[in-house]
C-alpha cells in the first residue's frame, strides 16, 4: 500500500472506525428485517408470500423515479460545496423530492382500477406499496446527507431503532391481538422507516428551503441517467417475478419469490448502503489508483464470483430452513440463483464506477444496459413462459452474466488495461 501523509493516514483511520461503526450497527438492522421476514416466512401461506413480496418489488421500482437518482449526485456535489451552498442545495432537493412524492400518490390513486387488474395485486397492496415507496425515498435521503456529513453513528442508530419498531409492531400484532396479515406486515414496515427518518433529521442542521432551478438542473442533469439505469436494472431484476406472478399459479409465485426476493434485497441493501455509497467514495477520494483497483478485480474475477456466489447460497439455504418445511429446498435453483447475484455484484461495481465518473460515466452505464434492453426481457418472458420457475431462475443468470460481460469488456477497453500490466497488480497495492 502506498505511503499516507500523517493528515491522510489519520482521515483514512476515522474513516475505518466509522466504517466499521455503521457496518455493524448495519448488521444489527439486516439481522432484525431477517427475524421478521423469517416470521413472515412461517405464518403467512406460501401464496399470501408471493403477494407480500409482490408488494416490495413493486416499492422498490417506484422509489427509484422519487429519489431521481439524486442521492448519487448529493455524494459527489456537497463535499464540494460551501456551507451555504449546503443549504440551499438540500432545500432544492428537499421541495423538488417533495412535489415528485405527490405526484407519485396523486398518479398512483387515479390508476389503481388498471393497476390492480394484476395477479395477485389488491388496492390496499398497492397503496401500501405506494407509502412504502415514500418512505424508503425519504430515508435514503436522509441517510445519504447522514454520510456526507460522516455521522455514522446517528446513521446506525436510526437504522436500528427503525428495524426494532418494526420487529415490535410485528410480534405484537402476532402475539396480543393474533393478527397474521401481510398488511401489518408492510404497515409496520412503513412505520419503521417513518421513525428512522425522525431520527436520521434530528438535529439535522439548518436548510434554506428555497427552490433554484439552476441547482436543480446541475442535481438532476447527472442523477437522471442513474435514475434510467436504475430503473432499468430494478425492470430487469424483477420482471421475472412479475412474470412469474402473472402466468403461473399463486403457489409457485410464492415458491419463486421466496427464492428470489430477499435474497436479492439483502444483497442490494449490503451493496448499495455500505459499498457502492461508503466505501467505494471513499477509497476513491483517497486516492486510490482506480486502474490499479479495476486491474485487481480483473486478475482475481474467478474468486470474487466464487465468494460472493458462495455467500449468496448459503444465506439462501439458511432462509428456506428458517421459513419452514412448506418451502422446498431445490438445490438447481440455488445454485441458478447463487450465480446470478455474482454475476449481479460485478455488474454494479463497474457501473458504480462509471456513475462516479460524472454525467459522461452514467450516461455511458445507462447506453450499455439500455440497447440490449428488451432482448433481455425477451429472454425472461420467453425462459419463464416456456419451462416456468426453471426458466425463471434460468433467465435471471443469463442476464446477469450478459451484462456483467458487455460492462467488463466496455471498461477495458475505456482503460486500455492489458494482460501485460494485470499481472504486476496485487491487493497489497491498492
Amino acid at each position: 500500500m502506498r505511503l499516507l501523509g500523517r493528515s491522510e493516514s489519520t482521515t483514512l483511520i476515522l474513516f475505518v472506525k466509522n466504517f466499521l461503526l455503521l457496518f455493524a450497527f448495519r448488521g444489527i438492522s439486516v439481522l432484525t428485517n431477517l427475524v421478521v421476514t423469517i416470521l413472515a416466512g412461517r405464518t403467512l401461506t406460501v401464496e399470501l408470500m408471493g403477494e407480500y413480496n409482490l408488494v416490495f418489488t413493486l416499492a422498490n421500482i417506484l422509489v427509484i423515479p422519487l429519489i431521481m437518482g439524486v442521492n448519487n449526485t448529493l455524494l459527489k456535489v456537497l463535499p464540494e460545496s460551501s456551507d451555504d451552498e449546503k443549504k440551499e442545495i438540500l432545500g432544492t432537493v428537499i421541495i423538488g423530492n417533495f412535489m415528485l412524492c405527490l405526484g407519485l400518490s396523486v398518479i398512483g390513486y387515479i390508476i389503481t382500477p388498471i393497476v390492480c387488474r394484476f395477479p395477485n395485486l389488491t388496492p390496499e397492496s398497492w397503496y401500501l406499496a405506494i407509502a412504502l415507496a415514500i418512505a424508503t425515498n425519504s430515508c435514503i435521503l436522509a441517510d445519504t446527507i447522514l454520510k456526507v456529513d460522516e455521522k455514522f453513528f446517528r446513521l446506525g442508530i436510526a437504522k436500528i431503532a427503525g428495524s426494532i419498531f418494526m420487529m415490535a409492531g410485528y410480534l405484537v400484532s402476532i402475539l396480543a391481538f393474533n393478527k397474521i396479515s401481510i398488511y401489518v406486515y408492510i404497515i409496520c414496515n412503513v412505520l419503521g422507516q417513518v421513525l428512522a427518518l425522525l431520527v436520521s433529521v434530528y438535529k439535522l442542521g439548518a436548510v434554506k428551503f428555497i427552490f433554484r432551478r439552476d441547482i436543480a438542473k446541475d442535481i438532476f442533469k447527472i442523477g437522471v441517467f442513474y435514475m434510467f439505469s436504475w430503473l432499468l436494472t430494478t425492470g430487469l431484476n424483477t420482471a421475472d417475478i412479475c412474470i412469474i406472478s402473472a402466468l403461473r399459479p399463486e403457489y409457485e409465485s410464492g415458491i419463486f419469490s421466496s427464492y428470489q426476493s430477499n435474497i436479492r434485497i439483502y444483497f442490494s441493501v449490503f451493496y448499495n448502503d455500505i459499498f457502492a455509497a461508503v466505501m467505494l467514495p471513499t477509497l476513491i477520494n483517497h486516492g486510490v489508483d482506480i486502474r490499479r483497483l479495476v486491474g485487481n478485480v480483473f486478475k482475481f474475477m474467478p474468486v470474487i464470483l466464487l465468494i460472493l456466489g458462495a455467500g449468496t447460497a448459503t444465506l439462501l439455504v439458511a432462509l428456506l430452513y428458517a421459513y419452514g418445511e412448506q418451502y422446498p429446498i431445490i438445490w438447481g435453483y440455488i445454485i441458478l440463483e447463487a450465480a446470478g447475484i455474482a454475476f449481479q455484484g460485478i455488474y454494479y461495481f463497474f457501473s458504480s464506477l462509471l456513475v462516479m465518473e460524472g454525467e459522461t460515466g452514467a450516461r455511458t452505464s445507462f447506453e450499455i444496459l439500455g440497447k440490449p434492453y428488451v432482448f433481455l426481457l425477451l429472454i425472461s418472458f420467453v425462459c419463464t413462459k416456456l419451462f416456468g420457475l426453471t426458466g425463471g431462475f434460468i433467465s435471471f443468470t443469463a442476464n446477469q452474466a450478459i451484462l456483467a460481460v458487455l460492462l467488463v469488456i466496455r471498461y477495458r477497453r475505456t482503460l486500455r488495461i492489458g494482460e501485460s500490466e494485470e499481472k504486476h497488480y496485487s491487493f497489497y497495492e491498492i
